[in-house]
């Protein structure tokens, strides 16, 4: 029996970790939404019984905390996984490069600080205040959500000037991620950024065969965007399989340092 923390569950990656966890009713699993009631009624329109969702904002530390305190109450005060999945990208600035931020500097740094606040401040929020939870468990692991386009080679390869805020935030993230990897390992927490691929979550459909042709550059025989489904099986099989010896690193849902 294993017990997963889910934050930033209401959708996406975060909703199909609660999907593909409970077909396993061995497992306690357990979601936190800023909006609990909208994921409770998405769950119950797909069966779903054993999955436990508590109100929990990266950006606020006491709601956290107080989702802690649930956890804590059904969990027996001890938590194997805790998966940060929540992240703030803004639809404003995805498309834009450094350069065409010029005139638009205000946004510039509004869109910095949301994604910072989110993307970085949340996360050490949420690994904060579930950690005596995961220092209790026997798994003891730690897995937040990154992605391949903070990876200099891809950049360069794909040619992706775009989506600046977001990609550098999240870089920032995998630095904050080796951190407590470094400050912890003694304790044997293994800590692990993971990057999910390319991967269907609500764009339109002429987004991801836009996306592909870029990727292409990078990865020649890349064969398009994968459901989350895919995504969500291949990353467990990478957690499943991490060691202590590997905590800090940065890894796709391959399991390697190729991003797709």
């Amino acid at each position: 029996m294993a017990s997963y923390v889910i934050a930033g569950a209401s959708r996406g990656l975060g909703y199909q970790y609660l999907q593909t966890l409970s077909s396993n009713p061995s497992n306690t699993v357990i979601g936190l939404a800023r909006n609990p009631s909208a994921v409770k009624s998405q769950l119950a329109s797909d069966g779903i019984t054993n999955v436990h969702i508590f109100a929990g904002d990266l950006t606020s530390p006491s709601s956290l905390s107080a989702a802690a305190t649930e956890v804590s109450k059904i969990a027996n005060g001890k938590v194997d996984h805790l998966i940060v999945n929540g992240a703030y990208v803004s639809d404003k600035t995805s498309s834009l490069t450094p350069t065409g931020f010029i005139g638009n500097e205000e946004l510039l740094k509004s869109d910095f600080e949301a994604s910072i606040n989110t993307n970085v401040v949340g996360v050490i929020y949420t690994i904060n205040a579930f950690l005596p939870l995961i220092k209790a468990g026997s798994v003891k692991k730690v897995v937040v959500i990154s992605t391949g386009m903070t990876e200099p080679d891809l950049i360069k390869e794909a040619e992706v000037a775009a989506s600046v805020t977001y990609a550098a935030s999240k870089a920032a993230t995998n630095v904050v991620v080796y951190k407590y990897a470094t400050e912890l390992k003694s304790e044997g927490i293994i800590f692990l950024a993971l990057s999910p691929g390319l991967v269907r979550t609500g764009l339109p459909e002429e987004m991801y065969d836009y996306l592909a042709e870029v990727f292409r550059k990078y990865e020649p025989g890349f064969k398009g965007a994968i459901s989350t489904q895919e995504s969500v099986e291949a990353q467990l099989k990478v957690i499943q399989g991490v060691g202590i010896e590997q905590s800090g690193e940065f890894l796709s849902h391959l399991g390697t340092k190729r991003w797709l």
